[in-house]
């Protein structure tokens, strides 16, 4: 991966996760408790650990995301970020991850709710949080200027779209997807399955996507 920026894939029942470095340390969706041991071992070859990271960012409320946040706040001090329109969201999968998915789900605390379309955090981390509403109401999309990388969360991954029918809204899904897909991105880092290099790719892998995400509709 490039410098500063570090990749971990689901290993089950979870997300993708990722820390971005840089003086601050960010963990983005740490993913479901059961496999946080997983997630810890892998940041530990890295040289990390749980007690490094200053801010966690959770792209969406699943459970497979976010469910092992709670249980992070508990030991450390680890401050949380999430759009605001996810709040309502977050409360709903206390019941529908025990009835659905047979799972408990503990909401956890927000220290910071970004607001609107686009949001800055972390000025030295320059990066950019956009609203990308559609798999849930406050999905959202993390953009580098720099870099050049986006991590999607479930809105789209390698040759796929993230589902709408758990409180989502197809025509939401679209637009985000039309949106982010006209940035300038050498790496699209989804929420689940592979990576995606290059720029030729990713804007392959776009207009793929915009084609099947027509039949959502």
């Amino acid at each position: 991966m490039k410098s500063k920026l570090y990749y971990y894939p689901e290993t089950g029942f979870t997300s993708n996760s990722y820390i971005i470095e840089d003086g601050v340390r960010v963990l983005v969706d740490p993913g479901h408790q059961d496999h946080l041991r997983d997630l810890v071992k892998l940041m530990s070859e890295d040289g990390f650990k749980l007690s490094d990271v200053d801010w966690i960012i959770v792209t969406h409320a699943h459970v497979d995301h976010c469910g092992s946040v709670h249980e992070i706040q508990k030991k450390y001090d680890v401050k949380v970020a999430m759009h605001e329109r996810e709040r309502q969201y977050m409360q709903a999968q206390i019941g529908f991850a025990s009835r659905l998915l047979g799972l408990s789900f503990v909401p956890f605390t927000v220290d910071n709710w970004f607001k609107g379309e686009e949001s800055s955090f972390l000025e030295d981390l320059n990066l950019k949080i956009l609203h990308t509403p559609g798999h849930t109401p406050g999905s959202i999309s993390i953009y580098s200027l720099d870099q050049k990388y986006l991590m999607v969360g479930d809105l789209v991954f390698e040759g796929g779209v993230g589902r709408t029918d758990l409180g989502g809204d197809s025509g939401l899904l679209i637009r985000s997807i039309e949106r982010v897909s006209r940035l300038s991105v050498e790496m699209l880092l989804p929420g689940h399955g592979p990576i995606i290099v290059g720029a030729e790719n990713v804007a392959r892998n776009f207009e793929f996507v915009k084609e099947f995400a027509k039949y959502l509709i």
